[in-house]
């Protein structure tokens, strides 16, 4: 089984990107699921029903999100109307209470989680560690990824650690800055940064001018950046008889880039 999992998508240019470079993956890569980060979709945070249903669209099966889930409150109404988001198992009580899906893909179960790490977070998200553990006494599947939104890595290798065993792949998100540390353990894939599927010329998809005015002023407001995007994903190789990952291969698309 081939699994493609595509980084944190930002803003207009990265959904854009995304949309134009799915079919061109599908046609290299020949993946049997696609996985998007898609938590800073609409407008460098949150995600929208419209952007969800272009993204569905263009091939994407799941969407995970991230410490931005809340940022469109809208977004919380249209849960029920967009059944392949996932939310961050321990964000807080308001989402809703999906943060495991279960997709049946080449007959077996594929269970896909998202949560939040804690360390760098500006926030007091419910211990990683402890949630995944309740979670996976009740999760019934073949394979088991999981999208761990956050910052630090030392924070993400620790997690890779202690689950390596039991899932089939960790993939580390929310950075938006592609790491070169990824590798199969124990049959484990991992990498501590996917990287983002966002503006190319700016700072971390944001504004590079809007960026610099509020690290001197502090006074500008967010803006996302309308340059080109980078399309940043993993593509990763999982045994059908050990439903174990054998390879991960990183994958990273520049504006002008034939490669």
């Amino acid at each position: 089984m081939k699994i493609l999992f595509l980084g944190d998508i930002v803003a207009q240019s990265g959904v854009s990107a995304v949309c134009a470079s799915t079919p061109l993956l599908q046609a290299q890569y020949h993946p049997d699921f696609i996985i998007a980060n898609g938590e800073n979709a609409a407008d460098g945070k949150g995600m929208t029903r419209e952007l969800y249903t272009r993204l569905k669209a263009a091939g994407i099966d799941l969407i995970t999100l991230g410490n931005h889930a809340f940022s469109k409150r809208a977004f919380l109404q249209d849960a029920e109307d967009c059944p392949d988001i996932i939310w961050p198992a321990n964000i807080g009580s308001y989402a809703p209470q999906r943060p495991v899906l279960i997709r049946i893909v080449k007959e077996k179960r594929v269970a896909v989680l998202n949560i939040l790490g804690n360390v760098f977070m500006n926030a007091d998200y419910e211990d990683p560690i402890l949630v995944t553990k309740k979670i996976m006494n009740h999760i019934s599947a073949d394979i088991i990824l999981i999208d761990f939104h956050a910052e630090a890595t030392s924070e993400k290798s620790i997690y890779f650690q202690y689950f390596k065993d039991r899932v089939t792949a960790m993939i580390g998100t929310h950075t938006h800055v592609q790491t070169a540390d990824e590798k199969v353990e124990n049959g484990c894939a991992f990498i501590s940064d996917v990287g983002m599927c966002g503006p190319y010329d700016s700072v971390l998809g944001r504004d590079r001018n809007e960026a610099m005015d509020h690290a001197i002023t502090g006074c500008s407001h967010y803006r996302p950046s309308d340059k080109e995007a980078v399309v940043c994903g993993l593509m990763i190789d999982i045994d059908d008889h050990t439903n174990r990952a054998v390879s991960i291969e990183r994958i990273q698309l520049r504006p002008g880039s034939n490669d």
